[in-house]
């Protein structure tokens, strides 16, 4: 039921998700977050097309970004430097941004992904409209 709400919510957002299957549900995506953290810190002009790659080859191509090939084609295909990030992630890259990411959340008692927040206070959780989005950010704005 999870799935079939988040795909109707995703529906309405212009995004089209892939069917989901238990073994798809099983991918360890820490090494695609791991590569994320490192392309917005060292490729900041090529991050959001890998952002936008790795969602997508997640949600819509059910594809298994925790696989280093599939992860190296994405990264190839945003314009990044396949073996650069390679060697990145084997030295470690990103793993801080990432602790520090999870530790945060443990400090705001997140417990569930994607959550927002908003003006450092207002946390929202959950795939939820873009309106709801849109309304936090303005309420949160408005307290400023």
């Amino acid at each position: 039921m999870m799935m079939e709400h988040l795909r109707r919510q995703a529906a309405a957002e212009g995004v089209d998700f892939a069917p989901r299957s238990p073994a798809s549900l099983l991918a360890n995506t820490h090494r695609a977050l791991a590569a994320s953290a490192w392309a917005q810190a060292e490729e900041p002009g090529r991050f959001e097309a890998f952002h936008s790659a790795v969602f997508g080859a997640n949600f819509t191509e059910n594809r298994n970004i925790g696989d280093p090939v599939v992860l190296r084609a994405i990264a190839a295909g945003a314009g990044l430097d396949a073996a650069r990030l390679d060697a990145a992630l084997a030295a470690g890259a990103g793993e801080s941004a990432l602790c520090e990411a999870a530790a945060e959340a443990r400090r705001r008692n997140i417990a569930a992904v994607p959550a927002f927040v908003f003006g450092g206070s207002s946390v929202i959780v959950g795939a939820q409209p873009a309106a709801v989005l849109v309304q936090a950010a303005e309420q949160a704005a408005h307290r400023g």
